[in-house]
């Protein structure tokens, strides 16, 4: 047989299921709002796949090197900036236009104040502007255009730059070219 609770307790014993169930339905509004965890299956086939970009990369295939070093910059398996310099740097000195940009981006320092080296910063961003990337010949447009981070004010290079990148549909350099006295 059960014995009834002393009436005392009854009180105390409700409020504390009460919060009980209180906190059991927040954290199913919270689970419902959150993303669903990572399988083991799903884990397993990232793992896979950046084994296969790593080894593709190691084998010296530029834009495998230039994803990789694009994951550790993001953050994927886990941001490392010396990893995406190194792999970018790779791809970037065999003439990899994306590698050599995001690369002059890192060494704005931006993310990293240690990484900030404006020399090198310009010999990939022209690199990169010189093979063709629209975002590269804008930035660098501004910079001859403003006169900034040790390149010459050139207002003609500018536009020379603007006047590419929009040819490859490149918005800001097309607004930049319509706003050129």
């Amino acid at each position: 047989m059960i014995k009834p609770l002393p009436s005392h307790r009854s009180p105390v014993i409700l409020l504390c299921a009460g919060m009980l169930l209180v906190g059991c339905a927040n954290q199913s509004e919270q689970n419902r709002n959150a993303p669903p965890p990572q399988t083991t299956a799903a884990a397993s086939e990232n793992s896979v796949d950046e084994a296969n970009l790593r080894s593709q990369a190691n084998r010296g295939d530029l834009d495998s090197q230039f994803q990789l070093g694009s994951l550790y910059f993001v953050g994927k398996p886990h941001k490392d900036l010396k990893q995406a310099e190194y792999w970018w740097k790779l791809a970037a000195d065999k003439g990899h236009a994306m590698a050599a940009v995001s690369l002059a981006y890192l060494y704005t320092g931006r993310d990293n104040p240690d990484l900030n080296n404006p020399q090198l910063m310009l010999k990939y961003l022209n690199q990169s502007a010189a093979g063709g990337n629209p975002m590269a010949q804008h930035i660098l447009g501004n910079l001859y255009l403003k006169g900034a981070q040790g390149v010459p004010r050139d207002p003609i290079q500018a536009k020379a730059l603007f006047q590419s990148a929009c040819q490859q549909r490149y918005a800001a350099s097309c607004e930049a070219l319509n706003k050129a006295p």
